[in-house]
C-alpha cells in the first residue's frame, strides 16, 4: 500500500508582490476558531476568556488583542466571537481553549479562510475603491476590524498598523480576492 504524504497548501500559494508601492502578501499559518457564546452564557463566557487570555471580552464590533501570544479577540456579535492566532502559537494556547470549550461553542475555522497583508502610503486610496467603510484612521483605528464586502466578497478587514491590514476572505474564492485587491492596486 502506498504512503501518502498530506502537505499544507495555501489557496494562495506564496503570492507576495508589490503594486503601486502597494505590499501584498498572504498571511501564512493562521488559526481561526469561532466561539459562539450559549444562550444565557454571557457572564460565563466573559469569565472564560478572562481567566483564558487575561483580558477583558471586548463589546460588539470591537477587537481586542491578548497575551504574549497576540490573540485577536473579534466581536462579531453580542454571541459571536472569533479567535485570531499564528499557527506556532497553537500548543501554547491549546489550554486556553479548553477552557473556553466549557464556556463556548468552539468550531475550528482555519482552512476556511484565506488571510491577505496589504500595506503602504496609498492603502488607503487602494481599499477605498472596493471596501465600503470608512478606513480614515480618525474612523478606523489600530486593531479595529469590520465584517463587510470587497466587490462581491464577504471580508474581515483589520487595521493592524496606520497603513496595514489585514484581510480574509472565504479560501473557496481566494483567488477572485486576491485577484480583487491587486486590480484595486494597480488602478490607483
Amino acid at each position: 500500500m502506498p504512503k501518502y504524504k498530506l502537505q499544507v497548501r495555501s489557496p494562495l500559494g506564496n503570492y507576495k508582490g508589490e503594486i503601486n508601492n502597494i505590499k501584498i502578501s498572504i498571511i501564512e499559518k493562521m488559526e481561526f476558531y469561532s466561539l459562539s457564546i450559549p444562550i444565557g452564557g454571557q457572564k460565563k463566557a466573559e469569565t472564560a476568556i478572562k481567566k483564558a487570555f487575561n483580558c477583558q471580552m471586548p463589546l460588539p464590533g470591537d477587537c481586542s488583542v491578548c497575551g504574549e501570544y497576540k490573540v485577536k479577540i473579534l466581536r462579531l456579535s453580542k454571541d459571536h466571537i472569533f479567535l485570531y492566532f499564528g499557527f506556532q502559537d497553537i500548543i501554547r494556547i491549546e489550554t486556553s481553549l479548553k477552557v473556553l470549550e466549557k464556556s463556548f461553542y468552539v468550531t475550528e475555522q482555519s482552512d476556511a479562510w484565506s488571510g491577505i497583508k496589504v500595506s503602504g502610503q496609498n492603502i488607503i486610496s487602494c481599499l477605498e475603491r472596493i471596501c465600503p467603510i470608512n478606513l480614515s484612521i480618525d474612523a478606523f483605528g489600530i486593531n479595529c476590524f469590520a465584517r463587510t464586502a470587497m466587490e462581491h466578497l464577504n471580508t474581515i478587514i483589520i487595521r493592524t498598523k496606520k497603513n496595514e491590514f489585514e484581510l480574509f476572505s472565504a479560501s473557496s474564492s481566494a483567488q477572485s480576492f486576491l485577484h480583487t485587491v491587486k486590480t484595486s492596486a494597480q488602478n490607483i
